[in-house]
């Protein structure tokens, strides 16, 4: 009986609670300022712990990531945090706290045309 109530136990437990729900209301809105700027953004990651994105270029012609994030940071009450970190192929990762955890937003630059 009591190896059943602890099996019991352990099947009824659940997970915190996370921030997902708050990262999921914020897409749509980071999603059209970057679609301003000629990207693509797709979500990369569970929304566990953080909200890992990914701007990719899709136009002809994209502005620098920089200008996308300043624009996240103006629009809304959002800040950077610390300095953008170079990633493989050329990505640029940049933090972005929005209050309860981290907002990683993962921008690739535009390629120069020789």
């Amino acid at each position: 009986m009591r190896e059943a109530h602890r099996q019991l136990r352990k099947r009824n437990r659940m997970k915190p609670a996370n921030y997902a729900p708050v990262y999921a209301a914020l897409y749509p809105a980071f999603a059209e300022i970057a679609r301003k700027h000629g990207y693509a953004l797709a979500i990369h990651g569970s929304l566990a712990r953080d909200f890992d994105v990914v701007g990719i270029p899709w136009a002809d012609v994209v502005s620098d990531p920089e200008d996308v994030i300043k624009q996240i940071t103006t629009e809304f009450d959002v800040r950077t945090i610390g300095e953008p970190v170079i990633k493989n192929h050329g990505r640029v990762a940049y933090t972005i706290s929005i209050g309860h955890g981290e907002c990683a937003l993962d921008l690739k630059p535009k390629r120069l045309r020789a």
